[in-house]
């Protein structure tokens, strides 16, 4: 997910907000921008399938372990596997990781276009907002 931070700020024109308001709004822009994207992404999807993905995201070992017998055939040979991995060694999260990639990839093959246009948007919109939310602060 896009890291939201003093440079983030700094490029819309909030590097000056109050040090004491800037942690509040940043998880105020991470949380709009994750409704963007749920929103976004599940257009075009089924009730099934955003019951699935929630329960992937959720962790829920029984949906992740069956979305890998119908899917997973080869799971430990595919790069994205190796490495999570590699990164963060073998665990029930890495494979909950690994399967919310190949599921979106599956079902929202666009989803990097939605999260960069959807960042490109609340970026453009806190900057042509900028004068008023720092009149706020």
């Amino acid at each position: 997910m896009y890291k939201f931070d003093d440079s983030f700020l700094e490029s819309v024109g909030l590097g000056s907000m109050p040090a004491e308001q800037k942690d509040a709004f940043l998880q105020y822009a991470q949380d709009q921008l994750e409704v963007r994207i749920g929103e976004k992404m599940s257009e075009g999807l089924t009730e099934a399938q955003l019951d699935e993905f929630e329960k992937i995201i959720d962790k829920d070992k029984a949906t992740i372990d069956k979305w890998l017998q119908n899917n997973g055939d080869d799971y430990k040979n595919d790069a994205i596997y190796q490495k999570l991995v590699e990164s963060l060694g073998e665990s029930d999260e890495v494979m909950g990781d690994y399967v919310t990639a190949k599921w979106l990839d599956q079902n929202c093959p666009q989803y990097q276009q939605i999260i960069e246009d959807s960042v490109d948007g609340l970026r453009s919109e806190i900057a042509a907002n900028k004068d008023a939310l720092l009149a706020n602060f």
